[in-house]
């Protein structure tokens, strides 16, 4: 075995193998998966990787450090044995290559992912699925092209009004439904949305998609389906499991009707000071992350008395349309127990709120984060 293919294994097939074979628990560093070994195992089959905010430091998420969110596991696939179908309402089919893709228009942009239950476990009663703290979320420089180029090739008809993206992941047993989700068509021809083939200036890494994924730029993860192999247009959203069962809500006009999650919500996470942190008295700095889905980031306000008083913090360093944005407050902390907290508000009116409609898969946390922390 030559050293290329052994590295190939290495950080494809055999992490999952590894994982398979010792059942890791969750809470435990995923010191199986090479090259992922600071994160939380929350699932081992299939792997669910999430990130420590203390680790969420830079801008770009390094991909040591970036979550990972799959429903099904998929085998590596080298670069060279890659295509891709498009399919449906569509003139002219095709099956493209990594080559046919890497001919057409490429571009970078900086898009921040957050899986669409991160914040799971803060559900009360407990809900259903991946048990997530505030670490399902990651910011990445995506090096792709159009998806509205790609789909340009196969001259979509009038009558195509969604668009759904197909995995090479499986399921466990042939009865369980494939993992399959849509997207309406004015997401799919938005310039920001692409299929991306690299991942912080490097060929994007299997455990995050590769050799190319989805990226839906303000939606939901679920939305950037990962290895693709088929994208199908259709004339209605796809009916299947991922997006009539899971990934949706009650709607907050009539909770007895469902939606399938598109938008992100508003949110904003405390990276500093750390819950339970020490810290000094006097002048300290908190700070953190923002983002928003299809809204612009307005506002991020920031209280160290657990919400009695506000301030308003500032935005600060390099954003993108869809990336998060950095924000810091100055605080001048007094000895004593207090309570930090921050809350992110966007061009559509939206606020973090201090509570949140319990729904049975844990969707839509957005609540105010909180840490603790003493002051002597």
């Amino acid at each position: 075995m030559t050293t290329t293919r052994r590295g190939f294994l290495i950080a494809g097939g055999a992490a999952i193998a590894l994982l398979r074979a010792t059942g890791a628990r969750a809470q435990q560093p995923a010191a199986l998966v090479p090259g992922k070994d600071r994160l939380i195992v929350r699932s081992p089959r299939p792997i669910n990787l999430e990130t420590r905010l203390g680790d969420l430091t830079a801008y770009h998420t390094p991909d040591d450090v970036f979550f990972v969110r799959n429903n099904y596991d998929a085998a590596p696939i080298a670069p060279a044995q890659w295509s891709m179908k498009i399919e449906g309402e569509v003139d002219n089919p095709r099956v493209l290559r990594l080559d046919d893709l890497q001919k057409l228009s490429m571009f970078t942009q900086d898009v921040t992912l957050e899986c669409a239950g991160n914040g799971r476990s803060f559900h009360k009663p407990r809900a259903s699925g991946i048990q997530w703290e505030n670490g399902a979320v990651g910011n990445a420089a995506w090096k792709g092209v159009r998806l509205a180029d790609v789909l340009r090739l196969a001259r979509p008809r009038p009558t195509g009004r969604h668009v759904a993206f197909d995995g090479l992941d499986r399921p466990p047993t042939p009865q369980a439904p494939d993992f399959i989700r849509s997207v309406p068509i004015w997401k799919a021809l938005e310039p920001h949305t692409m299929i991306a083939l690299e991942m912080n200036g490097k060929p994007l890494p299997h455990l995050h998609g590769g050799p190319a994924r989805a990226i839906v730029p303000g939606f939901v993860g679920s939305a950037s389906v990962k290895w693709l192999e088929r994208i199908i247009v259709l004339a209605d959203e796809f009916d299947g499991f991922y997006m009539k069962s899971n990934y949706t809500a009650p709607r907050a006009d009539n909770d007895k009707e469902i939606y399938s999650l598109q938008s992100l919500e508003v949110k904003s996470v405390i990276v500093g000071p750390t819950e339970g942190a020490k810290l000094p008295a006097g002048r300290t700095t908190v700070w953190g992350w923002a983002w928003s889905g299809e809204g612009e980031l307005t506002g991020i306000d920031v209280s160290t008395d657990g919400g009695q008083s506000w301030s308003p913090g500032t935005f600060t360093g390099r954003w993108d349309r869809y990336s998060w944005r950095k924000w810091e407050a100055e605080w001048d902390a007094r000895p004593g127990a207090h309570t930090v907290m921050a809350r992110a508000s966007d061009s559509l009116g939206r606020i973090q709120p201090t509570s949140r409609t319990f729904n049975r898969l844990g969707y839509r946390w957005n609540v105010i984060h909180a840490v603790k922390v003493d002051v002597a």
